[in-house]
């Protein structure tokens, strides 16, 4: 009988993931998603610390969990990947404990250094642990996608070369799009356009082109070790 039970209770979990996965990838707002804001809570508790949290920056406009919300509702709809609209979920339930007052005159918004691995880490240690029907390959590819967020790039090679040592370019492109989604759910200050060209850039054309050059590159490389060998 308790065998019976637990089979139950493991498949009404897996539906309540399979539906929460697809409101993720489905949903037309902000304000759809939050109709179910208790449900998300009720599966990750860690989130409840994003409800109501005054960002008090001045590149925001909306707390921390509707902000989230319009990550979320700002990536193309209907991807593949599951794992990215995770992260737009997760990627900022770092930040309460990265809260910093302003230190230079004339500022007056509080600061979030470090919140990207700080969020990481609450993915990994916190979330992750009681979701044991997502893969170790889901799990490295949602950890990739919080973790580098915020990662400051441009159209520039190195950028490339070096994600290209994290994860597959096909990541990296995701994570461009979570990038932009980010982005357009701030305040479109110029600095904040600058990062949605670059990123939707990277997003598209240009990043293959560069992705492009850095496979030839390394196919030289290896042909340059390969004839040193001899």
């Amino acid at each position: 009988m308790l065998t019976v039970l637990k089979v139950y209770l493991d498949w009404m979990k897996t539906m309540k993931w399979n539906e929460l996965i697809k409101l993720l990838k489905t949903a037309n707002s902000a304000e759809e998603i939050d109709e179910y804001r208790n449900e998300i809570v009720e599966f990750f508790p860690a989130l409840q610390i994003m409800v109501d949290f005054d960002q008090k920056n001045h590149a925001h406009q909306y707390d921390l969990w509707m902000h989230s919300l319009h990550v979320v509702a700002n990536l193309p709809r209907n991807l593949e990947d599951g794992m990215l609209y995770l992260a737009a979920l997760f990627h900022d339930v770092g930040k309460p404990d990265c809260q910093c007052k302003p230190t230079k005159p004339n500022d007056t918004s509080m600061h979030y250094y470090g919140h990207p691995k700080r969020s990481m880490e609450i993915v990994r240690d916190v979330i992750l642990p009681k979701l044991d029907y997502i893969s170790e390959t889901d799990a490295r590819r949602l950890l990739y996608y919080v973790e580098y967020h915020d990662d400051r790039v441009s159209r520039k090679l190195k950028h490339i070369n070096r994600h290209m040592k994290l994860a597959s370019f096909e990541e990296f492109q995701n994570l461009m799009l979570l990038q932009v989604a980010d982005a357009k759910a701030h305040i479109i200050l110029p600095i904040i356009q600058e990062r949605i060209d670059v990123c939707s850039d990277l997003a598209g054309t240009k990043g293959l082109d560069l992705y492009q050059i850095y496979v030839r590159q390394n196919k030289m490389e290896e042909k340059s070790d390969s004839f040193n060998g001899i």
